[in-house]
C-alpha cells in the first residue's frame, strides 16, 4: 500500500503543476488553486481506488475545460 500511495502522490503533483495548480494548504486534503483560472480544486490525501487520478482528471477538466 505504501508503494501505491507515493506513487499517487507524485502522479498527482506532476498532474496539478502542468495544469497550473499550486498547493494552497495540507490537512486532510490536498487544496490545489489556479490562479489564472480563479478556481480551487481539493483532493484527497491518499487515493481512495485505482479511479483517483482519473476522478481528478474529471475535476480539472469540468473546473478549467481542458486537462494536460
Amino acid at each position: 500500500m505504501a508503494k501505491s500511495h507515493h506513487k499517487f502522490k507524485k502522479e498527482l503533483k506532476v498532474l496539478m503543476l502542468n495544469n497550473g495548480f499550486k498547493l494552497a494548504r495540507e490537512n486532510k486534503h490536498l487544496v490545489w488553486v489556479n490562479e489564472g483560472e480563479n478556481v480551487s480544486i481539493s483532493t484527497s490525501k491518499t487515493p481512495s481506488g485505482v479511479m483517483a487520478i482519473n476522478q481528478i482528471k474529471r475535476d480539472i477538466r469540468r473546473k478549467i475545460g481542458s486537462v494536460k
